[in-house]
């Protein structure tokens, strides 16, 4: 009679299949391990861009409100974005370029510097011409790039310009109308990368624009209240304000400080015989004349009435003579049409008062001396 045969399992296969169990719920213990890992890992980094976005946010809306609520002129706006920019935002040079036109917004020692001039006063401010903006800015849209042409470049003060290495430039647009840029420029290749969003930063450059745009018609209505409309000088007001500045800062640096007072000699007699039109156009032809041949730091001013003015900062009685002789030789050799087929020969006279001298303690005394027309060509009044 044959043995039953034995079912059992050999014990060695039964610890094998054990252990393949074991490995494989290990295995898959490990994998769910490692993903929830990477989850947390993920969850992490999702967090912590959640806050950096906030945060960043949160700095975006304190630029924006420090910008809206800004009541200084453009200048000082330009100082404070600067400033903001590079601490909040790490964003090491700064710049806002204004397209061309609008130069004439600014004062005159402003709006008639050259580029590198300008530099030298206000580096964060740039101007860019309509061609070059349409070049790049046709479509209005924000420009993103790393290295940046020469142009653009150039919307930065040196030596910055020459370590830019990425760079973003935005589009200030009022009532779907472009005044300029908003300038950002970095050595880090990174900070700015093309094709990233740039939603924020057109906000904020609406922003800026409104504000700007705001800056500049306060500055033109200011102007506007300072400058004589018939000759394109500075007015009796001006000349009010001006004058003891001038005065107290030429006593405080120990400069000398000049006033030349010009006036044309027939005016009565042009007058009678031709009207005030007539005298409008003399008055108008002597302002571009003064305007044209001082130098830059000189100011020019008409008060009324035949009443011309130049303040002649750093400037003795005797480089004021010579200012004069320049001023009268060249009108000498203008003739100003006064009515059809008659010009009249600017004939002027020049009353001349410089600080030091005896006699002249304040800037009424200046303004005196110099109105004073029988004493101007004799030194030390």
């Amino acid at each position: 009679m044959s043995k039953p045969e034995n079912s059992s399992l050999n014990p060695t296969t039964v610890i094998d299949a054990n252990k393949a169990i074991f490995d494989k719920i290990f295995k898959e213990n490990q994998e769910l391990r490692e993903k929830n890992q990477e989850l947390t890992r993920s969850l992490a980094n999702f967090e912590r861009l959640a806050r950096q976005r906030e945060e960043q946010q949160r700095r975006f809306d304190l630029l924006e409100e420090s910008i809206l609520n800004c009541s200084g002129d453009l200048i000082a706006l330009l100082s404070e974005l600067t400033q903001i920019m590079t601490v909040a935002f790490s964003i090491p040079t700064i710049s806002i370029a204004l397209l061309d036109d609008l130069r004439e917004n600014f004062s005159p020692e402003i709006s008639e510097c050259t580029d590198f001039e300008l530099e030298n006063q206000v580096p964060t401010l740039t101007f860019i011409s309509e061609n070059h903006y349409r070049q790049f800015f046709a479509d209005q849209q924000p420009l993103i790039t790393a290295e940046p042409e020469y142009l653009l470049r150039r919307m930065f003060a040196k030596p910055d310009r020459d370590e830019i290495l990425s760079a973003a430039f935005i589009p200030l647009l009022c009532r779907g109308r472009s005044i300029g840029l908003l300038n950002m420029g970095s050595p880090d290749p990174e900070k700015f990368v093309p094709g990233t969003a740039t939603n924020a930063v057109e906000s904020l450059g609406r922003k800026l624009a409104i504000v700007i745009e705001n800056s500049l018609l306060t500055a033109r209505l200011q102007s506007l209240t300072r400058i004589d409309r018939l000759t394109g000088l500075f007015n009796q007001r001006t000349l009010n304000e001006i004058l003891p500045i001038e005065f107290a800062r030429a006593e405080r640096y120990h400069q000398p400080l000049s006033l030349l007072k010009i006036a044309f000699e027939n005016f009565n007699e042009v007058a009678a015989n031709h009207g005030r039109e007539a005298t409008d156009r003399i008055a108008a032809a002597i302002g571009r004349i003064m305007k044209k041949n001082l130098r830059r730091h000189d100011i020019a001013f008409y008060c009324g009435s035949n009443n011309f003015y130049a303040l002649l900062p750093s400037t003795n009685h005797d480089q004021g003579l010579k200012v004069i002789d320049k001023l009268v030789r060249i009108s000498s050799e203008t003739r100003v049409e006064v009515t059809p087929g008659t010009t009249i020969m600017l004939e002027l006279a020049a009353g001349l008062a410089a600080w030091p001298a005896p006699g002249i303690k304040t800037h009424e005394n200046l303004l005196q001396a110099a109105s004073d027309l029988s004493c101007s060509r004799e030194p030390g009044n």
